[in-house]
Formats: structure tokens, sequence, C-alpha cells
């Protein structure tokens, strides 16, 4: 699994870099089937906008968030992430008992 981390508009601190690194590895143990994540953090006006892709198999799965602060955007979409893993996980074994 591969994590990039790109930073608009602003400089990426190191403190805030850890904590995405931590928090996107731990997808990891929903699905094991994450080829690469992509984070992106930047800002319009007030709002912090945080959007992550998740390439899995064949498939991308692409959240958008925002709110009044980075951290928590990160991690409004970091529970996104977690949802539409499992459900994405569910779906593939529904579809292979069919089979």
């Amino acid at each position: 699994m591969s994590l990039i981390i790109t930073a608009r508009h602003f400089k990426l601190k190191d403190d805030l870099r850890q904590y995405v690194e931590e928090k996107a590895s731990k997808l990891n143990k929903f699905f094991d089937g994450i080829i690469k994540i992509e984070v992106t953090l930047g800002w319009e006006k007030l709002t912090r906008i945080v959007e992550i892709k998740l390439n899995v198999n064949s498939k991308s799965i692409i959240i958008k968030e925002s709110s009044d602060e980075l951290r928590k955007s990160f991690d409004l979409a970091i529970d996104r992430a977690e949802r539409q893993l499992k459900r994405y996980k569910s779906k593939i074994r529904t579809t292979e008992k069919n089979i």
C-alpha cells in the first residue's frame, strides 16, 4: 500500500503529516486490498477541505469532507472511508457466495 499526501495552498507540518500517516495506515485493517491512498489537504477561504482517494482492486473510492478545522475534516473523511471499505468488503463477500 502506498500513501501520497498533498497539501494545497500551505506547507504541511511534520506533526500533521505524521497524524495523517498514522490514521491512513489503520484503514488497512478494514480491507486488505488497498493498493494506494491519496490524501489531499487544502482550504478555501475559511473552509478546510480533505479529499481521500482509495484505489481498491479495480475500483476507486473518493471521499470529500470539509469543516472549519483540518484535523476535524480529516477525521470525518477517515470515518467515511472506514464505512465505505466495510460496505465494499461485504459486497464482495456476498457476490463471491452467489457465484
